[in-house]
């Protein structure tokens, strides 16, 4: 399985152009692979901007030949935010991918299994296909039933994609490393395996498909929703769960979610991975599963931040990735974009740091060209002491579209009664 990311190292290594100040912004990418060889691997473009909030927290990765399977691609944006947002969407880019690989590749073999189970009983006893149990009926569904063979799919594919969130979320949790108390990351992935293709969405990032209606013409399909704290399912979850969810008087468009005593942390959607201190009062980390069968008038898919969606629409993206003349450039053309709306529409706010992957559905990738290397990139666990404090001031202030507003308040009292624990210990000893 290979794994594809943006990057400038690998570029200049094989004698390309000069990076320009953008590309060079992201040493966390220098152990990627430059998107040019994710494009000829995988007919995939990704890119990713760094917006005025401070460090990048948005990250996004493709991988080709995913499970072990040739052919099948996975690919995910993730939107980090919290003093820690930048580690902890690393750390999912990274991990999340190896463990839903492991599941599918689990679960096959168990279908495997089951399913030889299956042809030796009918070899036995031919009626005996007739006299299955509940149990079994499931898993033989008929394959000229497609609806049903569909659907058999979805609820597999379900089952492993929330299974693995609520894994990556609970690894978070027992992370030494990275403290998800205030941080934390959204997700939507895709995965492609034949025509099949399979969302899994975290929060308030987006997919959107391009696809061609009867009369041919390209059109914008969102297959995803963005979960916003006010969604009413969403909001009536958060309210049982003693969480509050209100717009600040400076954003009355934006619904946070809040402690139930604390006018913290104010979080911009309602499921993430990380946050633990709104983990019992309503943010959950399950996410929305979605399918779709590609046709041969699906075009591409999109998978972006919210710093996209905030200022362009879905048919203005569309666009835009339809009209770049080289397909491997469409997302950075994409964000760049995105970076002239938010200077336009907001030009009082902070602009967002984007991200988007757009994955090419009906253009073949060029296997005359040399493939990727089958390895993931390196671990990003390691925290950086002098960044996370830089990261937090530019957070502080409001801004359109944070994703928190400010340090729950009894972090910081806990790291005063902890100081003041310390000192009283040392006087003890004196």
């Amino acid at each position: 399985m290979g794994i594809c990311c943006s990057k400038a190292k690998a570029k200049a290594a094989a004698g390309g152009e000069q990076l320009d100040d953008d590309e060079q912004a992201f040493p966390w990418m220098h152990d990627d692979l430059f998107h040019h060889h994710l494009w000829t691997s995988a007919a995939a473009s990704i890119h990713t901007k760094q917006g005025w909030k401070g460090a990048n927290q948005d990250a996004m990765t493709v991988c080709q030949d995913f499970a072990g399977q040739k052919g099948h691609i996975f690919c995910g944006v993730f939107d980090g935010h919290g003093p820690l947002g930048r580690e902890v969407a690393r750390h999912v880019r990274d991990t999340l991918p190896m463990k839903l690989s492991s599941a599918l590749k689990a679960k096959t073999e168990e279908d495997l299994s089951t399913d030889a189970l299956m042809k030796l009983r009918a070899e036995e006893d031919p009626s005996s296909n007739t006299d299955l149990d509940s149990s079994d009926k499931s898993v033989c569904t008929s394959l000229s039933d497609d609806t049903s063979d569909e659907k058999h799919l979805l609820s597999t594919w379900r089952n492993v994609l929330v299974k693995t969130f609520e894994q990556m979320d609970e690894e978070l949790r027992q992370h030494s490393g990275i403290d998800c108390i205030c941080s934390g990351t959204t997700a939507v992935t895709a995965v492609r395996q034949g025509d099949h293709l399979f969302i899994a969405n975290l929060g308030d990032s987006r997919a959107v498909l391009c696809t061609r209606d009867s009369k041919d013409r390209l059109i914008p399909v969102q297959l995803t929703t963005d979960l916003k704290p006010d969604l009413p399912g969403e909001l009536a979850r958060i309210l049982n769960c003693k969480g509050r969810v209100f717009a600040m008087d400076d954003e009355p468009d934006v619904a946070r979610m809040w402690l139930p005593e604390q006018d913290a942390p104010g979080l911009a959607m309602a499921r993430a991975f990380g946050d633990l201190c709104l983990k019992n009062h309503g943010l959950i980390c399950t996410p929305e599963v979605y399918y779709r069968k590609i046709s041969e008038k699906d075009e591409f898919l999109v998978l972006a931040t919210d710093g996209i969606w905030d200022v362009l629409s879905n048919k203005e993206v569309v666009k835009m990735v339809c009209s770049a003349k080289d397909p491997s450039k469409a997302a950075r053309q994409l964000i760049e974009r995105a970076v002239r709306a938010w200077r336009r529409k907001y030009p009082t706010s902070m602009v967002d740091d984007c991200a988007a992957v757009c994955l090419f559905l009906n253009r073949p990738p060029a296997h005359d060209q040399q493939a990727v290397p089958s390895s993931f990139t390196g671990s990003f666990r390691k925290v950086l002491s002098g960044e996370a404090p830089e990261v937090w001031r530019a957070l502080e202030g409001v801004a359109r579209a944070n994703s928190v507003t400010r340090l729950p308040r009894m972090l910081s009292w806990r790291r005063r009664s902890n100081s003041l624990s310390l000192d009283q210990d040392q006087d003890g000893r004196d």
